[in-house]
């Protein structure tokens, strides 16, 4: 069975990234720093979106991470539930296409055959923090022309980890708001919009 991962995703600007950086630090001490390399696959005509699954291999510092993933539900308050598995890769894999055959085998029968193929990927920082139960994530990511802030929690107890978070954050006076789509979804948008005159 493939574990359900449950995250709380709050967008914010990047003041107000700057500030909750240095807030979360003085409250929980200095984070750890991840530069996370994203890259996506799917086969040529795109069979894993449309099955709502991604394959996803990721450079984390030193290590390389194969994930995949199955949309699940969003709520209103920002808390996603999804399907979500994982696998260390050699570093030597970090820029190929994994192989069909160690995908779990929903991936495989949504891919029915087809070869995985590079679809290209974004660049982010992450600061961590563990907060008990919380893994706090705060990102600046690189999208291609756009750069997004945002706050991820990671938590088997969202509305605890939303009670606490969002009252820190308003004694702070640092404003966010709930952000209703993943970073592969902004990333998709933004590769699919056409591109200006020039």
């Amino acid at each position: 069975m493939i574990p359900i991962e449950i995250e709380l995703k709050w967008s914010l600007d990047a003041a107000a990234y700057t500030a909750l950086a240095e807030r979360i630090a003085g409250l929980l001490g200095p984070p750890t720093h991840l530069r996370q390399r994203n890259r996506f696959f799917d086969s040529s005509d795109g069979r894993l979106r449309a099955a709502r699954r991604s394959v996803r291999v990721r450079r984390e510092n030193d290590r390389v991470v194969l994930t995949c993933k199955a949309k699940g539900s969003v709520a209103a308050d920002g808390t996603h539930r999804h399907d979500e598995w994982e696998r260390e890769l050699p570093a030597a894999q970090a820029d190929a296409a994994p192989d069909v055959g160690m995908l779990p085998v929903e991936w495989q029968d949504a891919l029915a055959g087809a070869p995985l193929i590079a679809l290209g990927g974004f660049d982010n920082l992450r600061l961590e923090w563990h907060d008990g139960p919380h893994l706090l994530c705060l990102d600046r990511t690189e999208l291609g022309g756009r750069t997004d802030h945002e706050l991820e929690i990671e938590t088997p107890q969202p509305a605890d980890g939303a009670a606490r978070w969002s009252a820190l954050l308003a004694g702070w006076g640092i404003a966010w708001a709930p952000q209703p789509l993943t970073k592969l979804q902004r990333w998709a948008d933004l590769r699919s919009r056409p591109s200006g005159p020039g």
